[in-house]
């Protein structure tokens, strides 16, 4: 059965390929036929006007006039050729008007000078407009200048032990200059008496977040700018505490000038220059970060530990400097050149913009 199944399907294929040919072949036929009927076909009369071509004339001339085209027989084509017609005489030139000969024979007139726009009167609105913008691009370029051009920008960053007063010192800075006013301090104090922290306000100014707030730590470098006459400063305050140690590292490594703050509080000191403090690690790694200009501030000085009689202790603030001073020869600092001590009290703000003098009362 398979095989007759097969061979009707190769019938049937055989049937329709001679068909296929079949319809080829009466195609071809046709085609054919419709050309040979063309070609067999008169050629159509031409209209009147047109003219006929020999393909066999050895030469031919076109006349565009002519009704009909006839090659040169053989004894025309011997004769020789016509003289050429003579070119038709040009017409006489008209004579140009009178008016036009009178106007060549007058003088010339001089020319007219060409005609200036000019300016038309401006608006008085509009030129006090023009004497307000002229005003206005003068004050945007003085306060281009005094902004960036005319002063030079110094990167400060505050490094030292944890609870050291770094924020504190920032706050208190950017207040004496100017850059936070009255409402916002006593805001930051009641906040502070809320959470039963009194002498934290002012770093509050610094310390932006509030889990630093709650905490009482820097976490993040903290930013803030300030100005002098001459100069203009930003402050990098930079965590104390050692699981922030990266992040120090990140603020310090901006600085041009260090500022190391240490703790005059008993205790405090000690906690912080012994093995294993900051006070150590942060002069280190800011020498090794290329901060060649270190601000050595002994804060705290008023703390009720160490003043006596409400006046700073000389005994304690040399007792630090003792300290520190052979650690910092150690680090690559030259003493006399790269550092400078200062006595301060960051909560109350002596010594830091005003300069204090002997004769005040809490000197020792």
């Amino acid at each position: 059965e398979e095989e007759r199944r097969r061979e009707t399907e190769r019938r049937k294929s055989r049937a329709l390929e001679k068909k296929r040919d079949e319809r080829e072949r009466e195609s071809l036929a046709v085609m054919s036929d419709s050309w040979e009927d063309k070609a067999d076909a008169p050629e159509p009369p031409k209209k009147a006007g047109g003219f006929t071509l020999n393909a066999n004339a050895s030469s031919f001339s076109f006349n565009p006039g002519a009704a009909s085209f006839k090659p040169p027989t053989a004894t025309s084509a011997a004769a020789p050729p016509a003289a050429k017609a003579a070119p038709a005489p040009s017409p006489a030139p008209t004579p140009a008007p009178a008016k036009k000969e009178a106007a060549a024979s007058a003088p010339p007139k001089a020319s007219p000078k060409p005609k200036t726009d000019s300016p038309k009167p401006k608006s008085k609105s509009g030129g006090k407009q023009s004497k307000a913008s002229a005003e206005q691009e003068k004050k945007l370029l003085e306060e281009f200048k005094a902004l960036g051009q005319q002063k030079e920008h110094v990167n400060i960053v505050f490094i030292g032990h944890v609870d050291a007063g770094k924020s504190t010192l920032g706050g208190q800075i950017l207040f004496q200059t100017g850059n936070v006013d009255d409402r916002t301090i006593e805001k930051y104090e009641r906040e502070a008496k809320e959470k039963n922290r009194d002498s934290w306000y002012m770093a509050y100014i610094m310390d932006t977040n509030d889990e630093e707030r709650a905490k009482g730590k820097t976490v993040e470098v903290g930013r803030a700018n300030f100005e002098s006459d001459k100069k203009r400063y930003t402050i990098l305050d930079a965590p104390g505490h050692k699981n922030y140690v990266p992040n120090m590292i990140g603020g310090a490594s901006q600085a041009d000038i260090g500022v190391l703050v240490i703790a005059a509080r008993k205790g405090e000191f000690e906690t912080g220059f012994e093995r294993g403090g900051q006070t150590r690690e942060h002069a280190q790694l800011a020498k090794t970060l290329g901060v060649t200009k270190l601000i050595v501030v002994v804060n705290k000085m008023d703390d009720p530990s160490i003043a006596e009689g409400g006046k700073w202790s000389k005994e304690r603030y040399d007792e630090i400097l003792g300290g520190l001073s052979p650690f910092l020869k150690q680090c690559g600092y030259n003493l006399k050149k790269d550092v400078v001590f200062v006595p301060i009290s960051a909560l109350t703000g002596a010594n830091i913009k005003d300069a204090v003098s002997k004769e005040d009362e809490i000197l020792g």
